[in-house]
């Protein structure tokens, strides 16, 4: 697969708008402030003003004022709130890194990002982070993806890899970890959720 980062340049005209909803969806419960931001983004004060403006027009971003200084954060209650969240995990990071590679880490049937990774809230008995299920997943060069955004995030990522065999065979089961997989939210990465919940 191509580069995901250059689909959300043709959605997204400004780039400095694609680096802050990159920011805020990678940090949804850190309030920034402007200048803080500027540094953030590495970008222009008058464009960063102004796309985070833009943001909190269409609620996208709410704000309060601590003393002299407005603060943003994510609004949760976001109508395309989801959606975006979903983007910007295809896009960057662990899950970006993941559909960048799908080609080349083998025959992969579905990828997931769990609730815990995205939303930061673990579900069930089987605490996960990321999810494989496919044929002839080369697994050194997935090792290489996960430690590279272990150092990046500073974070352990729980990771499992099933093969298409196994996967039928705990779905006819019922097995518990799956079950737990098809009640949480989640991102796919790669194939849909309605093809891996049926």
């Amino acid at each position: 697969m191509s580069n995901p980062r250059k689909y959300l340049d043709q959605l997204f005209i400004s780039k400095v708008r694609i680096k802050a909803i990159r920011y805020f969806f990678t940090n949804p419960n850190e309030p920034i402030h402007l200048r803080a931001a500027v540094r953030e983004l590495n970008e222009e004060i008058n464009a960063v003003r102004r796309e985070l403006t833009r943001m909190e027009e269409i609620k996208l971003l709410s704000a309060e004022k601590r003393g002299n200084r407005k603060y943003f954060r994510l609004n949760p209650n976001f109508l395309y709130y989801d959606d975006l969240l979903g983007m910007i995990h295809k896009t960057f990071g662990l899950g970006g890194e993941v559909v960048a590679n799908a080609n080349k880490l083998g025959e992969i049937q579905f990828a997931l990002l769990s609730q815990g990774f995205v939303w930061g809230e673990y579900y069930g008995t089987h605490p996960i982070d990321l999810v494989i299920v496919g044929k002839g997943i080369d697994m050194h060069m997935l090792d290489e993806i996960v430690s590279k955004e272990e150092k990046r995030t500073k974070r352990n990522i729980h990771y499992t890899v099933v093969s298409v065999n196994d996967y039928e065979q705990h779905k006819r089961r019922k097995d518990l970890f799956l079950v737990e997989l098809f009640a949480q939210n989640k991102v796919m990465l790669v194939g849909r959720s309605l093809d891996f919940i049926k």
